[in-house]
């Protein structure tokens, strides 16, 4: 397609991006083709017919109540007033993005609070013991924030604390599925599996968790409690002396190592 015919159909677009009310998307559009049409030499009736075009292109957007009320200017096309109306353009281009970014922010200020609203409802009915209110709650929640997967980790944070583990290691994993660097939230998943008795799953999210950067002393004491839970007595004990190798001060990382070391020497 030629340039002038492109700027043929982005002139004819203004008027139904007018009636959609993508004012921004309108203004940009004009100005390109405006660009194009004046940098492209012209027979006498190809450039009556774009002062034509751009002239009721023009207008369609200045004559828009929403037009007139956010901007006050006058944008009107006058052949040999090139430059002037390609000023006035980008000065109206600079209204409406302003603009369209102050209601981007809005609109992402009024979404989070909703978010912050709704996760201290389904806290509220966690707390209150009533679950499957928390979950109705929390799967609308994340329906309507499909690509959030931050969210999913606080919900499934969520449940891990109230002791629900089956929906923890649900949201945890899709939050993973989204974020599958995030060793954080293997350990949290770890915890998880093996409340649930999944010891070798917990295990595999612990090595993942370490895997991906998560240098803590309490991973390691984590991995500790999946061992002595799996009755794995040496691994137990290795687990618990690298919880102390990095913080030798922690009296349950102590007392975890000495009771798999007992258990291991007397054969259990």
């Amino acid at each position: 397609m030629s340039q002038l015919a492109t700027a043929r159909r982005q002139l004819s677009s203004i008027k139904s991006l007018i009636r959609q009310e993508k004012f921004l998307s309108a203004v940009q559009t004009l100005r390109d083709a405006v660009i194009t049409v004046f940098r492209e030499p012209l027979m006498k009736a190809e450039k009556e017919e774009f002062e034509r075009l751009i002239s009721d292109a023009s207008y369609h957007i200045v004559c828009d109540p929403h037009v007139r009320k956010s901007a006050a200017l006058e944008i009107k096309y006058e052949p040999g007033k090139e430059r002037e109306f390609l000023d006035g353009l980008n000065m109206l281009l600079e209204t409406f993005d302003g603009q369209f970014q102050d209601d981007a922010r809005e609109s992402a200020r009024l979404l989070e609070e909703k978010k912050r609203l709704e996760l201290e409802r389904g806290q509220q009915k966690l707390d209150a013991g009533q679950v499957d209110a928390a979950r109705a709650v929390f799967s609308i929640l994340v329906r309507e924030n499909q690509e959030d997967y931050e969210l999913r980790r606080d919900i499934g944070e969520r449940f891990l604390r109230a002791g629900e583990y089956e929906d923890a290691i649900q949201y945890l994993g899709e939050a993973l599925e989204g974020m599958p660097g995030a060793a954080h939230i293997y350990n949290s998943l770890a915890v998880a599996q093996r409340k649930m008795g999944k010891y070798a799953e917990a295990e595999q999210s612990y090595i993942k968790a370490a895997k991906g950067g998560y240098k803590d002393s309490h991973l390691f004491f984590n991995m500790g409690r999946l061992y002595v839970d799996w009755k794995k007595w040496d691994k137990a004990v290795k687990a618990a002396q690298g919880a102390l190798q990095m913080d030798p001060d922690f009296t349950e990382a102590r007392k975890l190592m000495a009771y798999a070391e007992k258990m291991r020497d007397r054969g259990l």
